[in-house]
């Protein structure tokens, strides 16, 4: 018998994706800055933004599931009115989230938390948004860093293809020593000038 034991850790395996294909670069950056702030600088996922359009989902299909009840027991001459208000507050609500996706997520895919255990630091609080466009190599991310002693913000503008090899397999080291050189140094200067 073998004393090894196999694993089936995702995070451990190289990320392989199709370089032509712009949503599963961008997906697979994306992803490596998501574990690079939960993995290394040991940040919490925050899901709040992802949250509120659950809700506003939730409370859409509950309008739709109401008008499905009462055309079952109430056949359509009779439930001509409700059905007629339930459609409209489902577009009402669906134009709500497509606003809402737009202005105020605006593309963060990261939403994030450092929580000093000592209790001496206050809370510190990270956002991450990215950019790709189609046909255009420039991965764009911006990332916020808040806490009580300052505001932080960053970008950087970089060639996907610095990030990833011939066969498409992601290089993580690379992008997140890119992703460190810019993240650290604005995150001390905003610490220093409070």
């Amino acid at each position: 018998m073998s004393d090894s034991v196999t694993t089936n850790d995702i995070s451990d395996k190289p990320i392989k994706v199709n370089k032509w294909e712009t949503n599963a670069v961008k997906n697979a950056l994306d992803d490596a800055c998501k574990k690079f702030f939960k993995e290394t600088l040991n940040y919490t996922e925050d899901y709040t933004l992802m949250d509120r359009r659950l809700y506003i989902s939730f409370i859409a299909c509950l309008f739709s599931l109401f008008a499905l009840i009462y055309d079952w027991f109430n056949p359509f001459p009779k439930s001509r009115s409700v059905l007629i208000l339930c459609v409209i507050s489902y577009f009402i609500l669906m134009g709500i989230l497509t606003i809402y996706m737009q202005f105020i997520e605006r593309g963060i895919f990261f939403s994030g938390k450092l929580v000093d255990k000592t209790g001496i630091d206050p809370v510190s609080r990270c956002t991450i948004s990215s950019k790709l466009k189609k046909y255009d190599d420039n991965y764009f991310l911006t990332w916020e860093h808040n806490d009580k002693r300052g505001k932080a913000a960053g970008s950087f503008i970089s060639s996907v293809g610095n990030y990833f090899d011939e066969n498409g397999v992601l290089c993580y080291d690379r992008f997140t020593s890119a992703l460190k050189k810019t993240y650290d140094p604005a995150r001390v200067y905003a610490h220093k000038v409070q």
